[in-house]
């Protein structure tokens, strides 16, 4: 999973500040995986964490958390403690984001758990530089106290009409470009080619 540029800014546009909860880390039976997230904010939230009687009290250590404007980590037996039953363990991370810690976020997330050394880990530095020079983006974990997450890049929506020459041509030069989402449009299914790449929504 990555962290979703375009779901943050928009609710960051219309609620202001909002506590954003990833799930760190997972030992044994958990209802979600590693970042796995859901966004709060007073009156409402969006995402999930799982469910039940976890993602209530995360979403009420969310409010606390814009209320006090710290970010938290917190480590959850899931056991009779919080009335469920998965028998493992959940790492939670909830940060608080503003529009002027939006602006900062870059194509990876990786920062420090709360109470954890602001320096970054050699093993952290290795993971990014190695994402970097293969081209990609790291999955999100956490390591040495610190969590990394991809974030998503924004997409290019792209309406093309017509499936004649002139609109083959530019799906053909389009579609394998980052970030594209192209939907191609024709009145006749006829004019599309057999194959249309997997970037492209007829």
């Amino acid at each position: 999973m990555s962290l979703s540029r375009e779901t943050l800014a928009a609710l960051i546009a219309q609620h202001g500040p909002v506590a954003r909860v990833v799930v760190a880390g997972v030992a044994g039976s958990t209802p979600r995986e590693v970042g796995a997230a859901m966004i709060v904010w007073p009156g409402g939230q969006s995402g999930t964490i799982g469910g039940g009687a976890l993602e209530l009290a995360a979403t009420e250590r969310a409010i606390a958390t814009l209320a006090d404007g710290t970010d938290r980590f917190d480590r959850v037996p899931l056991g009779p403690s919080v009335g469920q039953c998965c028998g493992g363990r959940v790492d939670l991370l909830t940060e608080i984001w503003t529009g002027e810690k939006f602006a900062t976020l870059g194509a990876v997330h990786a920062r420090p758990c709360p109470g954890e050394a602001a320096d970054m880990p050699l093993a952290v530095a290795r993971v990014l530089n190695s994402a970097r020079a293969q081209g990609t983006a790291p999955g999100p974990q956490m390591l040495g106290g610190w969590m990394i997450e991809p974030v998503d890049r924004l997409t290019r929506r792209l309406w093309i009409y017509g499936a004649g020459h002139v609109g083959r041509a530019l799906v053909e030069t389009l579609a394998p470009l980052p970030d594209m989402a192209i939907t191609w449009v024709d009145s006749s299914d006829a004019r599309f080619p057999g194959a249309v790449p997997a970037t492209v929504t007829p």
